[in-house]
């Protein structure tokens, strides 16, 4: 008979143990996870050395008792292994399943046959040693050689850097003043600071010992600097937190308190200036206000009325619009410049020019130049202009000399003479000449100069910008727009555009910003 003072507890303590190691190692025990796989694994083992003790000290029992307490230990242990498979949150459970049997059937095997047979224990033995270790040869060779070599671990990907590219975020200043650690002396500069959403906060330490930037509601679950030295700064993304009001100390010395408010970000006023319909024209008004006094931090939004295109350049670099075509607009945030006066020009039409001054007063006035305090919006007498604008002396519009052709040249048409390619030539000159920003010297198609080129074929053609006023020189016409085989892009007074003809044809081109200004290429 089987000694159940050995039995009992061993059945019992293997029932716990299998059922808290198969729980362990489902994920479904997430407390003290690694001392429940040690304990549980312990208990087990101990209560399978009974178990055997009692089997071996008595054999194994047939009795109703017996095979009562064999049901009820494989009712606890099948109850917890159903959950286990259920709701199993580890894929290696399983393995770890096929394990247990794989050393619990043999051991039951043997050890029923060394009971009743012992005649053939030993050739029974050897049979599943032998099957074991085929099972295992097998499992780690194709996992290792097979197909899908499920042992070999994947490749590690190589993981990017996390680093965060440097924040853009406008910053604001907080000051940790010199001698704050001294109770009753002034400590955060500002003491309560008012802080747009989306800001950097920055806190310098300026006194000689360390401090921290703690929040006080949650004592630094919101925000903690840690301690950080003489000299050192500290920075504080905004834009994870939610508007209102942030108290704040020194861990070090509580005593140092502030506090932050932070607010929606509130978009800047807008100040207008339009670019007046004609200011293309050289006398017409061009920018209205002519002298604006702006509120530091203000948008100051122009519009181009005109029907050409214009910029809004200042004469010091600070700010370009680049190209604003008719009806669009150029924004420009002031408060990130300083106060102060600030001229700019059209580089398009430069006697287009204006002035703008930023002030740090609450409300802006648009004042023209020499204009009273008592009257902002008035114009001196000597920028008085008519609906109509006054005629302008002779020597102003008249075509430049540079494109008229000499005297004895003048065809009966008054048409240039084209320009007849040499077998030696390679390289032909066309000049913009002075005063082609304005209308007039398309009358006499001297816009360009020469107008009308005859060159032969690998010649290259080089534009010269002689005027003080911006051009292009574009392939196509007024009327069908660019065709795109050639393009100078806006150049400036004295630059020059060259490209090269490769193929027979006509090419005719035109200025984009003074349509009235058209050309032709013939290549033969």
């Amino acid at each position: 008979m089987s000694n159940w003072d050995l039995m009992m507890p061993g059945m019992g303590l293997t029932a716990i143990g299998l059922a808290g190691v198969t729980v362990s190692y489902a994920g479904i025990a997430h407390t003290f996870i690694d001392g429940m796989h040690a304990l549980t694994g312990l208990t087990m083992f101990v209560g399978l050395i009974f178990l055997a003790a009692g089997i071996l000290d008595g054999g194994v029992s047939t009795s109703n008792r017996a095979k009562a307490t064999t049901l009820v230990v494989l009712g606890i242990s099948l109850s917890f292994a159903v959950a286990a498979f259920s709701f199993t949150t580890i894929t290696t459970l399983p393995t770890f399943a096929g394990v247990m049997l794989i050393v619990t059937i043999p051991a039951i095997v043997i050890a029923y046959v060394a009971m009743k047979m012992p005649e053939y224990t030993k050739p029974i033995s050897i049979i599943f040693i032998l099957a074991v270790g085929a099972a295992i040869s097998a499992y780690v060779g194709f996992g290792l050689y097979g197909p899908s070599p499920y042992l070999v671990p994947p490749p590690v990907p190589v993981e990017e850097s996390s680093e965060k590219p440097a924040t853009t975020a406008p910053v604001f200043a907080i000051s940790i003043l010199k001698g704050s650690a001294t109770q009753g002396n002034p400590d955060y500069e500002p003491d309560e600071a008012h802080v747009p959403i989306g800001h950097i906060i920055e806190w310098t330490n300026n006194d000689d010992v360390s401090h921290t930037v703690t929040s006080s509601a949650d004592a630094g679950e919101t925000f903690n600097s840690n301690l950080f030295n003489a000299g050192e700064v500290y920075r504080l993304d905004t834009s994870t937190l939610a508007p209102g009001k942030y108290d704040y100390l020194c861990i070090v010395h509580p005593w140092m308190t502030a506090s932050f408010i932070l607010e929606e970000p509130k978009s800047a006023p807008e100040f207008p200036i339009s670019i007046l319909s004609g200011s293309a024209t050289q006398g017409n008004p061009d920018y209205e206000p002519d002298f604006a006094q702006v509120p530091l931090g203000n948008t100051i939004v122009w519009t181009n009325n005109d029907d050409t295109m214009h910029t809004v350049t200042s004469t010091d670099g600070i700010f370009d619009s680049s190209v604003i075509n008719a009806g669009e607009i150029y924004r420009l945030d002031t408060s990130t410049l300083a106060p102060g006066k600030y001229d700019y020009l059209c580089i398009v039409h430069p006697w287009m020019t204006a002035t703008f001054e930023l002030t740090e007063g609450q409300q802006g006035e648009r004042l023209a130049e020499d204009a009273t305090v008592t009257d902002p919006n008035s114009i001196p007498e000597d920028k008085m202009q008519s609906e109509e604008p006054a005629a302008e002396p002779e020597s102003e519009i008249a075509a430049p000399e540079v494109s008229q052709p000499a005297e004895s040249e003048v065809l009966t048409d008054q048409e240039p003479k084209p320009v007849e390619p040499s077998p030696q030539e390679d390289a032909v000159i066309v000049s913009i000449p002075l005063g082609t920003s304005m209308p007039g010297c398309e009358k006499e198609n001297a816009c360009f100069a020469p107008s009308e080129i005859r060159i032969g074929i690998g010649t290259t053609v080089t534009w010269t910008n002689d005027d003080t006023a911006a051009h292009t020189v574009t392939s196509g016409d007024v009327k069908a727009g660019p065709i795109g085989q050639f393009d100078s892009g806006l150049f400036m007074a004295g630059k020059s555009f060259s490209f090269t003809f490769e193929t027979k044809g006509q090419y005719p081109y035109y200025c984009q910003v003074h349509p009235w200004m058209t050309g032709k290429v013939i290549v033969e």
